[in-house]
């Protein structure tokens, strides 16, 4: 995951080098640069990467542990964590319409989880206790990076998306480096079943093995492909999730995000792997409708309530012309010559 984000920094060096002696910045940079105002600290984005491999190691275990759905389930935990951190650190202002979106989206959320639960096959994967505890600590772990990554980039003299994310994958990589080893040296009991291991937290006896999982990559060719495929995904992931952070905010992010696992749930349909499910269909929309609703797409006309709304319509449409005029996406864009 580190290594494909590590690869936006790597594009961002090949876009600087390509753009060397042309004026890149935006003219908002520009002016604070004037000023005298200084950007962030870049080594201030070890703190986000930090939280993203403590959540994603956390996710990672209590997957291990739980069926796929009940995963699902707990990761819209992760928008009230972020929305409370939002109000508290970034001292960000909800409305109604924002509550009612959130809500729309845990619920429709719970009932694919829920359908998901009800529906599953017989002799599937149970949910351990401990499983919802690890997953219930990496919501806390996402809703800290997300919120700490926006409180950078929205600080003077901003960072574009693409050394943003380049930043965060080459602190993750360095963390992991000095952590891998270490772990490799902490024994744990995995669960014998049958003298098989059942315990895929902890199949080998130690809690890292990186040489088994390196010649696992490389003597499976699918596998290998897999994950290269999964860096390329993570690093546009990333990127593009950074940059809606940066033009919106962190809670417009993870509101958005359920919609991946909308069209997961189509491909698994379309592949054979799931079974199509009215209800599940039926707790997308109320997902999507409250997606729509907290981003302002959907007004909601009744006592007041698109006021608010309103408001925050003109504020986006001054940001979107803001945004367009300064150049948000130069960090993509081709350079001419």
């Amino acid at each position: 995951m580190m290594m494909g984000e590590y690869l936006c920094l790597v594009a961002y060096g090949y876009k600087t080098w390509r753009s060397s002696g042309e004026t890149t910045e935006s003219p908002d940079v520009q002016k604070e640069k004037e000023q005298g105002k200084k950007g962030p600290n870049r080594l201030l984005f070890a703190v986000p990467a930090t939280f993203d491999v403590l959540g994603s190691t956390c996710n990672f275990f209590g997957l291990s542990r739980v069926a796929a759905s009940v995963y699902q389930m707990m990761r819209a935990f992760m928008i009230v964590v972020t929305a409370t951190f939002s109000v508290i650190f970034l001292k960000r202002k909800y409305y109604v319409h924002h509550m009612i979106g959130i809500c729309l989206v845990i619920g429709g959320v719970l009932i694919v989880g829920t359908v998901s639960i009800h529906n599953a096959p017989a002799g599937s994967k149970t949910t351990d206790p401990m499983g919802i505890f690890f997953l219930l600590t990496a919501q806390l772990f996402s809703g800290c990076m997300m919120v700490s990554e926006e409180k950078l980039i929205k600080s003077a003299g901003k960072v574009t998306p693409l050394l943003a994310i380049g930043l965060e994958g080459l602190s993750g990589c360095t963390l992991l480096i000095l952590l891998i080893p270490l772990l490799s040296f902490i024994p744990c009991n995995p669960v014998a079943s049958e003298n098989k291991l059942t315990d895929l937290a902890c199949p080998f006896g130690y809690l890292e093995d990186s040489p088994a999982a390196i010649a696992q990559i490389f003597g499976e060719p699918q596998l290998c492909l897999l994950v290269v495929g999964s860096m390329m995904s993570i690093s546009l992931f990333n990127f593009f999730g950074i940059s809606i952070t940066q033009v919106m905010s962190s809670s417009s992010r993870v509101v958005i995000d359920p919609t991946r696992t909308l069209f997961i749930w189509i491909m698994s349909i379309l592949l054979g792997w799931e079974q199509f499910i009215w209800l599940q269909l039926i707790g997308f929309a109320i997902s999507t409708t409250g997606m729509l609703v907290f981003n302002e797409v959907i007004p909601i006309p009744f006592w007041g309530i698109n006021y608010n709304w309103a408001k925050k319509i003109e504020v986006r449409s001054k940001r979107r012309i803001e945004y367009i005029q300064t150049g948000i996406l130069k960090a993509i864009e081709p350079v001419s010559g």
